[in-house]
């Protein structure tokens, strides 16, 4: 950890003990059970608060959120998630033209507008505000969003986004998966900084070997989100290295399961984990480029 992440952990410990300790004396209860309750209940909201604003925004080398461009940014994802649910064809992509007339960028409504939409689906449908069908065809809305502006995404200062020139990517979901939408966001943000991108949700396991064996590849990105395909994905990514015609494969995992498994990838033997779709790509580069330094393999990729 470095030492701006360790201060900021430490501010928030010293936040959570503040803020118990404020609880504490301000609720007057001899009853120590609702004391405690009380107090617990009410520290995870600023200790929440610090930790998303600030904390991993400076991690990740980012600009903390105020609390208006949070209000902002609900606000945005709301009003896409809306359009993409209701019943009129066009209203999703309206919308995100209307969201971008306003000021929000493509880039962040990529990484940030659209998966957050996606995730109130779920959450709508867990308090039965929207059914399954509805939940189909707003995420349906949302991946034909990122193709209507896919040319436009790839495309933007393309020539400032080439760290994956001429290096090859494989991204596909674990067999029996239905979550496409992060596998499309992540394929948009290779594509954009030059990588040859193949991209699938219907690959089974043997396609997969299949296609590692007969063509060179220099990233394999998996998206898993069931904690079932913890073993059978351990077993294909041993066999992936063993068989791939490149020796030096790097392999990628993420999905859904990453944010309850924060160590999925060294529970299946990968090589990294990004927690999101434009981290995958800076990173997946600059392991490739470190690999390839490494073995003197510059050049044995394939050329765009």
């Amino acid at each position: 950890m470095t030492l701006l992440g360790f201060s900021l952990v430490l501010k928030c410990q010293k936040t959570l003990t503040l803020q118990w300790r404020f609880n504490l004396f301000r609720t007057g209860s001899d009853k120590r059970g609702h004391m405690e309750q009380f107090a617990l209940t009410d520290i995870k909201r600023p200790l929440q608060e610090t930790i998303a604003t600030h904390v991993i925004p400076q991690l990740l080398g980012q600009q903390p959120m105020s609390s208006r461009q949070n209000m902002m940014a609900a606000e945005y994802s709301q009003r896409l998630g809306q359009a993409c649910v209701s019943l009129v064809p066009s209203a999703a992509q309206d919308c995100a033209r209307q969201l971008m007339a306003q000021g929000l960028d493509l880039e962040t409504l990529y990484v940030q507008t659209i998966p957050d939409a996606a995730r109130l689906f779920h959450d709508w449908w867990e308090v039965e505000q929207i059914d399954f069908v509805a939940v189909t065809r707003g995420t349906f809305q949302l991946e034909e969003l990122i193709y209507a502006l896919s040319v436009d995404f790839i495309m933007t200062n393309r020539g400032e986004h080439q760290a994956g020139r001429g290096f090859s990517a494989l991204l596909v979901n674990t067999p029996g998966s239905h979550h496409s939408l992060g596998l499309l966001i992540v394929s948009q943000f290779f594509k954009r900084h030059g990588w040859q991108v193949i991209s699938s949700n219907q690959f089974s396991a043997a396609d997969t070997i299949t296609a590692v064996r007969s063509e060179w590849i220099d990233l394999m990105g998996l998206s898993i989100s069931d904690g079932r395909q913890i073993e059978p994905m351990r077993q294909l990514i041993a066999s992936l290295r063993r068989l791939s015609s490149n020796p030096h494969l790097q392999i990628m995992v993420g999905g859904p399961l990453l944010r309850q498994t924060p160590d999925l990838a060294q529970q299946l033997g990968a090589d990294f984990s990004p927690a999101h779709a434009d981290e995958a790509q800076t990173l997946a580069a600059s392991r490739v480029q470190q690999v390839q330094a490494r073995h003197g393999m510059v050049g044995l990729n394939v050329q765009s």
